[in-house]
């Protein structure tokens, strides 16, 4: 084998190891043969050398690159039930919920059909005739209460329906009420109950005795005119 002798210039010799390791050549000699005879000049080992020692740099970046954009596939498809799953919870919470609440609205209309005129003179405490213009019959309609247990006073101008409970308190707040000084009597008395005592003194059915000091019915307070 012979040696051939090339004189460069420091700025040759170091534009050719530049373009010497961008080509992927360790040794500038073999660079050199390369270009004056073509790859067939450079050892097939060491022509392989630079790019397999590239390749095992990257194959273990690129194992890991996949493992890695597998397992976030894998997060992103997690992510993806349990959203699922808690839209669809979601979902089953709510039409509980409108069914719970259909029930709970729809309960107070049922209980409702089922009261009868006595619960809503309970309710009420005193019923006015003159105040119940949506009743068509009524006659018919005071009977009934009467029949039920009401308390019904007569008076020349109207009919009054008293719950019993609340009538025996009525009469018996007022047995106790020792002045006709109107001003003290209201203050000793419910509203419902005061309005009942302006209604039955107007309509001359309540008196105070001043013997007895106490306020007492008539006895055309109770019975029909």
């Amino acid at each position: 084998m012979r040696n051939v002798i090339i004189r460069l210039t420091d700025d040759e010799l170091r534009k050719l190891e530049e373009e010497a390791r961008s080509e992927g050549f360790v040794l500038i000699t073999d660079y050199i043969k390369f270009k004056l005879f073509g790859s067939s000049a450079i050892p097939t080992k060491e022509r392989g050398s630079s790019t397999t020692s590239v390749e095992d740099a990257l194959n273990p970046i690129t194992v890991e690159l996949l493992n890695l954009k597998k397992k976030l596939g894998e997060l992103a498809e997690k992510v993806d039930i349990i959203e699922s799953e808690l839209t669809e919870s979601k979902q089953r919470t709510q039409v509980q919920e409108s069914r719970r609440e259909f029930r709970e609205e729809k309960r107070p209309i049922q209980q409702e059909q089922k009261k009868s005129v006595m619960d809503y003179l309970r309710e009420q405490k005193v019923m006015y005739e003159r105040k119940l213009r949506s009743i068509r019959d009524p006659d018919s309609f005071f009977e009934k209460l009467e029949r039920n247990g009401a308390k019904v006073l007569y008076t020349p101008e109207e009919r009054i329906a008293v719950d019993p409970k609340f009538y025996d308190s009525f009469v018996n707040k007022l047995s106790k009420i020792d002045t006709s000084d109107e001003t003290e009597v209201q203050q000793r008395l419910s509203a419902e109950e005061h309005e009942l005592f302006q209604k039955l003194r107007k309509a001359g059915s309540i008196y105070f005795d001043n013997q007895s000091k106490s306020w007492k019915l008539t006895s055309n307070a109770s019975s029909k005119i």
